[in-house]
């Protein structure tokens, strides 16, 4: 995976250049060519790009994302188990709900937007708890904001989108620390560092 690390100036001109080659090239209707917006190191919008064109050039660290954990009433937290056909860690574990945000969407709008595809869940009341800027050493590479969600009983979350989850599990968050620390290869790259913002590690 490429990253490059520009300054606000840099990176104001490399997407102005990359938006003028997109137009010319008409590369923005690709599978992923769906439009996200490029930040500054402020989280200042200073552009908007297809999907693949910021992975190709580096710039992924610039983009958004929010993460959302579900937490039952007894404190569980659901984990569901990545499809075998991603991908990137195929029946790995991901967070309970999460996006990259389109292009003009906010943090909570996405948020909304997930936790309905994903997992067919509406009309919840979300909880922003956190919110973290890129940081390698700590395992983060974008912006982005930390949600969680309850819900009455598990059964809630009955449903969910199979072409992005294999299977829905419910854990103690003492049983995921301990996998973590077991089995890390099965845990995204950020897990632990955004599981640490929700839960406070």
């Amino acid at each position: 995976m490429i990253r490059i690390n520009l300054s606000d100036e840099e990176l104001t001109n490399k997407v102005l250049e990359l938006s003028q080659m997109v137009i010319a090239s008409g590369n923005g209707n690709t599978d992923d060519g769906e439009l996200q917006d490029v930040v500054n190191s402020k989280d200042e919008v200073i552009g908007s790009l297809p999907r693949g064109v910021i992975w190709d050039n580096g710039i992924q660290g610039q983009t958004r994302v929010v993460n959302i954990f579900v937490i039952d009433k007894e404190g569980g937290v659901l984990l569901p188990v990545r499809s075998m056909e991603k991908r990137y860690l195929p029946g790995g574990y991901d967070f309970s709900c999460g996006e990259n945000l389109k292009a003009g969407e906010t943090y909570h709008a996405a948020a909304v937007r997930g936790l309905y595809e994903e997992l067919g869940l509406e009309n919840n009341e979300l909880r922003e708890v956190g919110d973290f800027i890129p940081d390698n050493y700590i395992g983060l590479f974008c912006f982005g904001k930390v949600y969680s969600i309850e819900v009455n009983q598990r059964s809630d979350v009955a449903k969910f989108n199979t072409e992005e989850i294999e299977r829905l599990e419910w854990k103690d968050k003492t049983e995921i620390l301990k996998m973590i620390v077991d089995e890390p290869e099965k845990f995204k790259a950020d897990y632990k560092a955004i599981f640490d913002i929700a839960f406070g590690g």
